[in-house]
């Protein structure tokens, strides 16, 4: 099959069919965990901290030996938990043995079928491939808010209405990014299909589009849109960190496949556990995260601008809200046409979202935490406000008098 031309729109003079086909480069492996690109698919540089002394984070860990785990990764700041896990030890103490691969464009679907992937930050993106039988499932979401749309500084372009009859640049056809213009559209009123012309581009390119006048406004993960605000090309339309409905849904998820879930799930686990504890590191450690992701060079940003984007994340890793963020996307997906008309989202959701593991609470069943160690109960969904591991109430701010509400970690 011929590679897409770049510019080539969406739809009209394109057909439904043809969309579909290029929709289906996800399979292939366009929709690579996350927030970003890998640059290559080289191997990572040595872990910081020795496997013989991982970083602890209240919890289970796993004594067991679980072999080598295969855990890929695309280049995003959000990633910053993948990273984290292989560089502080968080696999290790789940009985892991971790590689991390860079894992190029079109190569996720031929990976996963020669066992060469057990796992990944994962996207919504996944879904339409899902539903062609990519064998990779969701075992947990991970985080919010790194997806933004951003528009040349000189387009006139300020909210979601302004981008009828323009074009808008999309690292691939049918991905999360784009269904979420699509989505904003719809409520906008326009004609999320025809009322804007869509383009692929590779994401670092996306810039120098919107510059060039190629496309007029851009949508993609971080760090790309965070790099063209900082430059001041453009400005910011919307983000899933900012703007309802996207805020409060997982942009990113934790993907295993399922041949490991099949066959070895004591594995399936333990990956699904090291990338949640990791998360969570990450939303209390964000400066230091920031520091040794770009010290490895894993993401094509500096150290203060992973550090400002790792705040606007909220790591709040947990199975319950990954499946319901999964049906909606998928709800989402079939009424912009993307799945075909037969799929029945609930159903497809079933197949590609599966608990492997205990829901995650921070400090479980372990007295590794100090019992004052406190954490902002925003972070924590309800299920964990609920549970009897926790206390929550207000607590008033030294000097100031102002209630701050704050759950606790109570004494195991």
């Amino acid at each position: 099959m011929n590679r897409p031309d770049r510019d080539q729109p969406l739809h009209s003079p394109m057909s439904r069919r043809e969309f579909l086909r290029y929709a289906g480069l996800l399979s292939g492996g366009l929709l690579l965990s996350a927030c970003g690109v890998a640059p290559a698919a080289v191997a990572p540089p040595t872990p910081t901290t020795p496997s013989l002394s991982p970083t602890r984070l209240p919890g289970d860990t796993n004594s067991a030996h679980l072999g080598k785990a295969i855990i890929a990764y695309a280049g995003g700041a959000c990633e910053a938990p993948t990273f984290i896990a292989y560089e502080k030890g968080f696999f290790q103490a789940e009985g892991l043995e971790p590689e991390l691969i860079a894992l190029e464009a079109n190569t996720l679907k031929e990976a996963l079928a020669a066992g060469k992937i057990d796992g990944l930050q994962q996207t919504a993106d996944s879904i339409k491939s899902i539903e062609q039988g990519l064998e990779i499932r969701i075992t947990s979401g991970l985080h919010k808010g790194c997806i933004r749309l951003v528009a040349g500084a000189d387009t006139g372009i300020t909210k979601v209405a302004d981008l009828k009859g323009k074009a808008v640049g999309v690292h691939v056809f049918g991905g999360l990014p784009q269904v979420l213009v699509q989505w904003a559209l719809a409520d906008a009123g326009l004609d999320p299909i025809n009322d804007v012309t869509y383009k692929v581009f590779p994401p670092p390119q996306l810039e120098a589009a919107v510059e060039k006048g190629e496309i007029q406004a851009f949508v993609m993960y971080d760090p790309f849109p965070a790099i063209a605000l900082n430059n001041k090309t453009v400005i910011q339309v919307f983000s899933t960190h900012d703007d309802q409905p996207y805020k409060d849904m997982f942009c990113c998820f934790i993907g295993v496949a399922k041949g490991v879930i099949d066959q070895q799930p004591e594995k399936a686990a333990a990956i699904t556990q090291a990338l949640q504890k990791a998360a969570y590191w990450v939303s209390q450690n964000q400066a230091e995260a920031a520091r040794i992701v770009a010290a490895k060079k894993y993401v094509p940003a500096s150290e203060e601008l992973l550090a400002s984007l790792l705040t606007l994340y909220d790591y709040v890793p947990n199975f319950g809200n990954a499946k319901a963020h999964f049906l909606r996307y998928a709800q989402v997906l079939k009424q912009v046409g993307v799945l075909e008309a037969d799929t029945d989202p609930a159903a497809l959701t079933d197949l590609a979202v599966l608990q492997v593991a205990p829901e995650f609470v921070p400090g479980s069943g372990h007295s590794h935490t100090p019992p004052s160690a406190q954490f902002p109960a925003h972070l924590i969904p309800e299920l964990y406000a609920a549970s009897p591991l926790v206390t929550c109430g207000p607590e008033h701010s030294h000097g100031h008098g102002q209630a701050q509400f704050y759950c606790k970690l109570n004494r195991a």
